[in-house]
């Protein structure tokens, strides 16, 4: 049972986040937790994402600027900051969707679950979640209630309790309701601080 009010604090975070931030137009967040709790390395993360090895990493505290991400994300066939914690991987793409769709999410959680949204300016989006190597859900979060029917449903309990604040015909921020959704499910926050924070910066070529 998800706690209502923890629920509703929740996604009045990414609301606000949302809102407030220039991450409201285009941005993809994946976070990744592993079974036994141990996180992937870095260098397995890039694997995953790549498949190929075709990548280049990056310390993000040698950015000039904080923002040089977003620059180096437009030029990068993809891109996405990380940060590898003892317990999780987060993934962070500016206009990018790698992390959310297969076979990237999939093979990100092999041996564990992974959970992405992904949406852009012009609203062309995907709500994702993975388990062991396999795409559980994956939906449109223009269409959410859609979604209810479909098989992989019943194994994400926290969209479940998110599912009225994808109403976006009622005026309620169907991206913030997705972030939620992630977060419940991982206990790992997005802020607008994380971006500048992220240790790590992968670069496809």
């Amino acid at each position: 049972m998800v706690d209502a009010e923890v629920v509703r604090e929740t996604y009045l975070h990414y609301r606000q986040l949302l809102d407030d931030s220039w991450m409201g137009v285009a941005i993809c967040w994946t976070v990744v937790l592993p079974h036994d709790g141990s996180a992937m390395s870095l260098t397995e993360t890039a694997d995953r994402v790549s498949e190929a090895g075709r990548y280049e990493v990056h310390k993000t505290d040698t950015f000039e600027h904080e923002e040089t991400f977003l620059y180096l994300s437009d030029s990068a066939p993809w891109a996405m900051l990380v940060e590898c914690s003892d317990r999780y991987v987060a993934l962070f793409e500016y206009n990018g969707f790698r992390g959310v769709y297969p076979p990237v999410l999939p093979r990100l959680s092999s041996g564990g679950r992974a959970y992405s949204a992904y949406w852009n300016v012009n609203a062309v989006n995907s709500i994702g979640f993975a388990a062991d190597g396999e795409m559980v859900l994956s939906f449109n979060a223009l269409y959410a209630e859609e979604a209810m029917g479909l098989p992989g449903w019943a194994r994400w309990p926290q969209v479940q309790a998110v599912l009225p604040y994808f109403d976006w015909e009622k005026g309620e921020n169907c991206w913030a309701a997705a972030l939620t959704a992630i977060e419940l499910a991982t206990g790992v926050r997005l802020s607008e601080g994380w971006t500048s924070e992220a240790p790590y910066f992968l670069m496809g070529r």
